[in-house]
């Protein structure tokens, strides 16, 4: 069953404690995907605090989707806060739209296809074990509505995992948003958001400002703690069958 959310205060130690349980280990190689959303920022200087008692290496990567007239702002953004931490940095730019369209695939399909592929480069490239993304407990909320509109089955339904085959962990995905938020509030992190994330022609984002609210408002005021413990139940299902 999932625990209780960490608060600002607390996050820090709660990704350290999620980084042991993944198996992680002294010396590891980690590659953390930023995208300059408070949620990868957030992540970013955690384990950039981590790095030195874990002696973690840590390389950051960002994808440059080409959607936005200044979306390489958010590559030039990412790229100076990687070296003013002092780490590695990777930035690619693709025309996500156009090969979207050349396969047939949704935008917001290609654009999740084209950043593992990249991810999953650059892991090699560097020989790291892992990859670090920052997802969150709102996420994943977000991600079990959404596949139970469309028809999803116990696997789909159980959503995202805290530690993949694949080697990309999760370890915010127990954190809510509102902590994330917080902790870069308190420290005076700066972030680049991107405006797309208010584009409700996105499923995603319809979801997340639309159904989310009204279903917390009319039916459940904690529907995002009722939705996560769905899925870690049919996690739990989907692994035993």
């Amino acid at each position: 069953m999932p625990r209780s959310h960490p608060n600002a205060d607390g996050l820090s130690d709660h990704v350290e404690a999620r980084l042991r349980e993944f198996g992680i280990r002294r010396g590891d190689a980690i590659v953390v995907a930023v995208s300059g959303g408070v949620d990868s920022v957030v992540l970013l200087d955690v384990l950039h605090r981590l790095s030195e008692p874990l002696q973690l290496r840590l390389s950051v990567v960002h994808l440059d989707h080409g959607l936005r007239p200044d979306s390489a702002d958010d590559a030039t953004f990412v790229a100076s806060l990687a070296t003013r931490l002092g780490w590695p940095i990777t930035v690619e730019s693709m025309d996500v739209a156009n090969w979207a369209q050349g396969r047939g695939l949704s935008v917001e399909q290609a654009g999740r296809a084209c950043r593992r592929d990249l991810w999953t480069r650059v892991r090699l490239q560097v020989g790291a074990r892992w990859v670090a993304v920052g997802h969150h407990a709102d996420d994943q909320a977000e991600t079990v509505l959404l596949r139970l509109l469309r028809g999803a089955g116990t696997t789909g339904l159980g959503a995202m995992r805290p530690a993949g085959a694949d080697g990309i962990v999760r370890p915010m995905l127990e954190v809510r948003r509102s902590a994330i938020e917080a902790y870069a509030a308190n420290r005076d992190l700066k972030v680049h958001e991107d405006p797309m994330n208010q584009d409700q022609k996105i499923p995603r984002n319809r979801v997340r400002h639309q159904l989310l609210p009204l279903l917390k408002s009319l039916h459940n005021p904690r529907i995002v703690e009722g939705l996560i413990r769905n899925a870690h139940v049919l996690q739990a299902d989907d692994d035993y069958l």
